[in-house]
């Protein structure tokens, strides 16, 4: 009984996805993520996203998985988890988006990935010297990021 259920729900979450244009083979880069309109990237952090953007973004910002697990709000266990079924629920979507958005509003304003991952990384005057990785963890924090990068990007001391 049961496992005839978990098959009716994975062929539910699939037959959802498909029907709204959504699958693993439409959305396989954290780049194609930030070039979806926003209806569609609503649509996609609704239905969940890929996991395997998750690996991706922990390697673009030269974190480990359980770095990244923690980011997420994750044990690390549940991302390995994640990672074997394929995909992120709503809330782990939400925090990978806005993450991967960050690093890449990080690297337009730094002029370079290289540039965003030292900056995530090493303490910074602006954030009482604690790393903007640090404050990565909480919705306050990605917002205080967000708002230290545009002084950055405008030219005012940070």
């Amino acid at each position: 009984m049961e496992a005839a259920l978990a098959r009716w729900t994975i062929w539910r979450i699939m037959s959802d996805r498909m029907a709204n244009g959504i699958s693993a083979k439409n959305l396989e880069t954290l780049a194609e993520l930030n070039e979806l309109p926003q209806m569609k990237l609503i649509e996609a952090i609704t239905h969940g996203l890929p996991a395997l953007l998750a690996r991706e973004l922990a390697r673009r910002m030269e974190v480990t998985l359980e770095d990244m697990a923690g980011l997420l709000r994750l044990n690390p266990r549940t991302l390995q988890r994640r990672l074997g079924e394929g995909w992120l629920d709503l809330s782990e979507s939400e925090r990978l988006w806005e993450f991967s958005r960050l690093f890449y509003r990080a690297a337009d304003v730094l002029e370079s990935e290289p540039g965003a991952v030292h900056w995530f990384k090493n303490p910074i005057q602006a954030l009482g010297w604690a790393t903007p990785l640090a404050y990565a963890r909480t919705a306050v924090g990605l917002r205080e990021l967000d708002n230290i990068l545009g002084r950055i990007e405008h030219g005012v001391y940070s």
